[in-house]
């Protein structure tokens, strides 16, 4: 069966730091969830497209400089951290293939989902019908503002672009989804959270709390 989910601000703080304070909250975090943190694996992120594969000998491992993960092993659960970044979870059931991936803007323009879905049908033969999507908690259009200097970084993406009082905001989930379905996922298979990470209090928000050490979710996914 596979599951995912995200953590809340009531789960603690899950960056892995120095103070241990991520792995205390972890682990308690995941006991509830009824995961063995041994079988966790986990990313110190770069905010780019890099995607691992990942076998049973990974489990508790932390991969650097990644971005994304993907497996069709049992039992290990592959996670990132998010602040307002998007978390986006695929599976095929046929294959029993599950993946993760951290989007921030830079990776979304980058096409880190298109990236996972090439993986996925390189490592494992997966048919991109089949595979299901669920992009996650993040910081919605009404909140995601950029300014003027970084606009042409999405000159493909002009309809997710919303100015607003002299403002300007881009609906990134949107954008994933246009990049899924050109990469054969159906659209179906998409599914899309309305939940905004600045706009509710139970998450950590970046933008909106701006602290001095960023504080973060952990979001997963596990076929078990």
């Amino acid at each position: 069966m596979i599951k995912y989910n995200i953590s809340k601000k009531a789960d603690g703080q899950m960056i892995l730091r120095d103070d241990n304070d991520g792995f205390e909250n972890r682990k308690k975090y995941f006991i509830q969830q009824g995961i063995d943190i041994k079988n966790v694996v986990t990313t110190k992120l770069c905010h780019g497209i890099s995607i691992k594969k990942v076998t049973q000998d990974d489990r508790g491992k932390i991969f650097t400089e990644t971005d994304g993960l993907v497996t069709n092993e049992k039992d290990v659960c592959l996670t990132v951290t998010i602040a307002d970044c998007v978390p986006v979870m695929f599976w095929d059931e046929k294959q029993g293939v599950i993946g993760i991936a951290h989007a921030g803007w830079r990776g979304v323009v980058a096409n880190i989902a298109k990236e996972v879905v090439k993986k996925i049908q390189q490592e494992y033969s997966s048919d991109p019908n089949d595979i299901q999507v669920f992009i996650g908690p993040h910081i919605q259009k009404c909140h995601f503002e950029i300014q003027a200097d970084i606009i042409d970084n999405f000159k493909d993406y002009s309809e997710q672009i919303i100015r607003k009082d002299n403002k300007i905001f881009v609906d990134l989930a949107n954008i994933l989804k246009s990049q899924l379905t050109q990469s054969g996922v159906k659209v179906k298979n998409i599914q899309a959270t309305s939940d905004c990470t600045y706009c509710g209090s139970e998450y950590f928000s970046y933008r909106r709390d701006k602290p001095e050490q960023v504080s973060s979710q952990i979001a997963w996914i596990i076929n078990n």
